[in-house]
């Protein structure tokens, strides 16, 4: 079996663990805040932006796949810095 394709199906699975792991609760705890609005006007427009720089940095970032603790960490730095408000 080639290398690649090992790296490749790590990679996309690491990608699709991270985004279904983390997108809905970020929606969830964006629509509590004012500074979200814009972000739930144009929920399909993150969504494409959030999965395509989630490809980039899945890799870096495979403990959130796995562990619920670098995931809430993760969550609520995303939403604070998207929001600009205390979490």
């Amino acid at each position: 079996m080639e290398i690649w394709i090992v790296v490749i199906s790590l990679w996309l699975s690491t990608w699709l663990m991270a985004v279904s792991r983390t997108y809905s609760l970020i929606m969830y705890m964006i629509g509590d805040y004012e500074g979200g609005k814009l972000i739930k006007d144009y929920k399909n427009t993150h969504a494409v932006i959030y999965g395509v720089s989630m490809i980039f940095i899945a890799p870096v970032i495979w403990q959130i796949c796995f562990f619920e603790e670098p995931r809430r960490n993760f969550v609520l730095s995303y939403v604070k810095a998207i929001v600009r408000n205390k979490t």
